[in-house]
């Protein structure tokens, strides 16, 4: 027997995992608000959508968006908060004004996992497999740890979307410069030893420390290197086992997702979490993501099978007029995908992304810049609803 509708308000609705999860739960029949910091967003004109709302951002107007939110759900009376990026924390700051509501576990459960260098630390102590990493905390710390290894890795402990890494190897060497890098005891930067492998990303449905919802996928495109826009559903039991592993550790409930870094020998390195969905439920149903929101728990997790596809369409496009050589290859990548932002019936979100491209001059109006970046297009996606690990009053 199917669960019974909802009213279900999503949050961050420009996400391209966002506009899915709209357009999977509206078709279920469950009645979405979505809402987002700018009125041009996909998500909020998707036909999943039976409402939608502007807030104030999160980053820098903390305490107006979580107003706007509580008033969203009085208003249309929503019975539970899905948020789609790093609003989850100033959401669950204050999940006491949600009233049980907020589909995300609570402010330092959150930050344990978003924090990679507390990830890795969880992850040690779990038995799972993490790459040898040195933190560092000061430019001396951070030009040791870079002569450590040959080839190494960096990233800053609150980075996310492929931004705030140095690398000299691989297709992103050389793309930033450890002289501009400035690491603190608030805001550290992990180095490791680069490792060879395939990039696995994971996606799953919690209730109560239970997986109920998993997927494992691959990005066969990316966009600038920097974040995939083909996503093709494999078949990993050890994605599942690290999910359950660490969701039943902190007795999760909400999405999660995590990145693997699987080597040749076969071994799915963690590489970081986050607290919230991610492309994973682009390769997932309807029904299944209804059923593992609002259904029993199941005795077993659902797991997508391997073979399905999705694509960004509009982003695969871009590349192959940018990079015309690869052109076919693009268009192997996407071969029996169903598109994320367009599909049957629900055409308006592609328009939308082309509308929503003001939102990189708002981006770069707010940080003062004046000189475009290869950066832009991926930075304005998240720059108004980050959390850097700040305390939250």
């Amino acid at each position: 027997m199917a669960a019974p509708a909802r009213t279900v308000l999503v949050t961050t609705s420009r996400m391209p995992f966002a506009v899915d999860e709209i357009r999977m739960l509206g078709e279920a029949g469950d009645v979405v608000v979505a809402s987002d910091t700018f009125g041009a967003t996909p998500g909020s004109h998707s036909r999943g959508a039976a409402h939608h709302i502007t807030t104030r951002a999160p980053t820098q107007e903390p305490d107006g968006f979580v107003d706007d939110v509580v008033a969203a759900v009085e208003r249309f009376d929503v019975d539970v908060v899905l948020p789609m990026f790093e609003e989850v924390f100033y959401l669950a700051a204050h999940r006491d004004r949600l009233e049980g509501r907020l589909f995300a576990p609570d402010l330092p459960t959150l930050a344990r996992v978003h924090d990679k260098v507390s990830f890795a630390e969880l992850c040690r102590g779990l038995g799972l497999p993490v790459a040898e990493a040195v933190t560092a905390a000061s430019d001396a710390e951070l030009a040791e740890a870079l002569g450590r290894w040959d080839h190494w890795f960096a990233r800053a402990a609150f980075g996310r979307g492929g931004l705030d890494i140095l690398t000299n190897t691989g297709p992103l060497a050389g793309d930033g410069d450890a002289a501009d890098v400035h690491p603190t005891p608030e805001d550290p930067w992990l180095v490791q030893e680069f490792l060879d492998g395939v990039d696995r990303c994971s996606w799953s449905v919690v209730r109560d420390g239970k997986v109920v919802l998993h997927s494992t996928y691959e990005h066969p495109l990316q966009i600038d290197d920097r974040g995939g826009i083909v996503f093709a559903s494999v078949d990993a039991p050890e994605t599942l086992e690290a999910a359950q592993r660490i969701a039943g550790e902190l007795g999760w409930d909400g999405q999660i997702s995590f990145d693997f870094l699987r080597t040749d020998d076969g071994v799915h390195h963690m590489v970081e979490c986050n607290p919230r969905p991610t492309a994973g439920c682009t390769v997932a149903t309807a029904d299944e993501l209804h059923e593992a929101l609002f259904g029993p728990v199941p005795d077993e997790p659902v797991v997508v099978p391997a073979g399905r596809r999705a694509a960004i369409k509009v982003a695969v496009l871009r590349d192959m007029v940018l990079h015309l050589r690869r052109a076919g290859a693009d268009l192997r990548a996407t071969r029996g995908a169903q598109g994320v932002y367009g599909q049957a019936h629900d055409h308006l979100p592609l328009l939308y992304t082309v509308l929503s491209l003001q939102h990189v001059r708002h981006y770069r109006k707010a940080l003062g810049l004046d000189k475009a970046s290869r950066e832009d297009l991926v930075a304005a996606q998240f720059f108004d609803v980050l959390w850097d690990g700040t305390p939250i009053g």
